[in-house]
């Protein structure tokens, strides 16, 4: 054992090497048993591939997938067949239910409720330039959710959130469930890609502020001449149960 990991484990820390620490997938692996993760709640699925990750990474629980976008709600479906376990859920999840418009990217998964900010015109123009509207339903999953598990005793939640700008408003969507969820999971910008979009700053707070600590950092998009990040996935856990 290093000397950098010997003095971790003698304060109560974990030393990894960069690319364990780096995957995503590892990390969930080990944080879902500690956590009993029995449902998995997939904002902003896009077309199933969070749901995948997941069965490959030898998680069996429930799995309950929200996208809104018709050209790629197919997609998820086809993902899910097959699997009794994993639902989709043809909604957008905020905090207040009704009709929206979603500007949907050539490259579906940069689709949001957001505009660009003058930052992601600059960066990523094509994605904004050829964005079409599409009308979508809303929905509070504190409203959706609970006739979806209602035959389990003790639901233990796990919350993604990848939805372009909007996991906030999907948090406050869920505020009469969050007793039942024990970790969540939010991409938090360091740099606003989208017009409105809270800083990673007030996004923890958030979170903190409901209960939450972060257990994992993961790189999501960074730039790559300054190296300064854009976005994180941010994973955290109850601090009440840890």
């Amino acid at each position: 054992m290093s000397i950098a990991r010997t003095i971790g484990h003698m304060l109560g820390y974990d030393v990894f090497r960069h690319e364990r620490q780096a995957r995503i997938e590892t990390h969930l692996a080990e944080l879902f048993p500690r956590l009993g993760v029995n449902v998995v709640v997939d904002a902003g699925a896009n077309a199933g591939q969070y749901g995948r990750l997941l069965r490959q990474n030898g998680y069996t629980g429930r799995i309950i997938s929200y996208e809104p976008l018709e050209s790629v709600f197919g997609q998820l479906e086809t993902a899910a067949r097959g699997d009794d376990a994993w639902t989709a859920r043809r909604f957008a999840l905020g905090s207040e239910k009704g009709s929206a418009t979603i500007r949907m990217s050539p490259d579906t998964s940069w689709s949001s409720l957001r505009a660009f900010s003058d930052f992601g015109k600059r960066r990523f123009t094509e994605q904004d330039r050829e964005a079409v509207e599409e009308q979508i339903e809303v929905v509070r999953l504190d409203a959706d959710l609970p006739g979806l598990i209602a035959d389990m005793d003790a639901p233990r939640i796990y919350l993604k959130m990848d939805t372009q700008g909007f996991d906030l408003e999907v948090f406050a969507g869920a505020e009469r469930v969050l007793g039942s969820v024990a970790g969540l999971q939010s991409e938090v910008a360091f740099q606003q890609i989208y017009a409105g979009v809270p800083n990673y700053r007030e996004a923890l707070k958030t979170f903190e502020d409901a209960g939450f600590a972060v257990t994992g950092l993961f790189p999501v998009k960074r730039d790559r001449k300054s190296l300064r990040m854009i976005e994180m996935d941010c994973v955290m856990r109850r601090v009440d149960e840890a």
